[in-house]
């Protein structure tokens, strides 16, 4: 096949993705008439694969509560593809010179492998705002957003994502990586949860020890609102169990929306502690496969 063509079916298949994202949020109560505006506008902002380096858009990630009261989706790739309509997309959202001094600073000291953006919603709101993903020294990152003391002691692994939110109290949001056996990094999140005052669910955490696990913490104007642990592939049925383990259900919409996106296996799942409570929250591609994933 030509170069041209490859491009032409990258292009379709891009397309037919980001409809077939549209149609899914009919399966969820949470997302209101008026939040399709601000869906629509970010992910109009997301580069099509003739827009990318190399001509293969970003993947489009998507985000369920478990409970189908979180919906986001984000998209990252390199940066000289993604961040001239990303920088128009935050302008109009509403971002202040201050978002963008921080993103633009992150980008000129470290340049990391992702740049992207995210939206997502709860009931009755929608946020949105910007993330680099890389292997990063996450002192060198507090110094560049003027972050306080709550990002020490998570976890002692680098950084793999930072990202926050745009406008006034900002939320930041940073994933550290946690190293060593099994036990090791089960300890090393205990100890994140704990330092913060919240519970950490070791039974079925301990059930994924031996994956690639990492810690996240949310906070918002210096003070944490939630820590999760992250795990990554987590493997099949593990949406289920955790959400058994942790005394909750798994929605029926989050299936729906699943199999309307055609997403395969769960690309992460976190299990998250706030005052709210606990929360699963599952990750997947869309468009990876037309395989369920749960």
């Amino acid at each position: 096949m030509s170069d041209g063509g490859v491009v032409s079916d990258r292009l379709s298949e891009a397309l037919a993705g980001r409809l077939a994202l549209q149609m899914s949020v009919s399966s969820l109560p949470l997302v209101e008439e008026w939040m399709d505006t601000p869906f629509t506008r970010w992910l109009d902002s997301v580069p099509l694969p003739p827009e990318m380096p190399g001509g293969e858009g970003p993947p489009l990630i998507v985000a369920l509560g478990a409970d189908a009261q979180l919906l986001r989706w984000r998209a990252g790739g390199s940066a000289a593809g993604v961040v001239p309509k990303m920088v128009d997309y935050l302008r109009r959202a509403g971002a202040l010179p201050g978002d963008f001094s921080k993103v633009d600073g992150i980008g000129q000291a470290l340049e990391p492998a992702v740049v992207g953006s995210w939206i997502e919603a709860r009931p009755g709101v929608v946020a949105t705002g910007w993330f680099v993903a890389d292997r990063m020294d996450l002192g060198q990152l507090r110094a560049l957003l003027g972050e306080g003391d709550w990002m020490d002691g998570l976890g002692g692994g680098p950084c793999l994502e930072i990202g926050r939110s745009i406008g006034d109290g900002a939320m930041t949001d940073v994933v550290v990586e946690l190293a060593g056996e099994s036990a090791d990094k089960l300890a090393a999140a205990a100890a994140v949860f704990a330092r913060h005052g919240l519970a950490f669910d070791e039974a079925p955490a301990a059930r994924f020890g031996d994956r690639k696990l990492a810690v996240g913490v949310r906070a918002r104007q210096g003070l944490v609102t939630s820590v999760r642990l992250v795990i990554e592939q987590p493997g099949p049925g593990a949406a289920a169990e955790a959400c058994a383990g942790l005394g909750l259900e798994l929605a029926p919409a989050v299936v729906q929306v699943e199999r309307s996106i055609g997403a395969g296996e769960l690309v992460q799942l976190e299990m998250e502690r706030s005052a709210a409570g606990a929360a699963v929250v599952v990750e997947y591609v869309a468009g990876a496969t037309r395989a369920p994933a749960n």
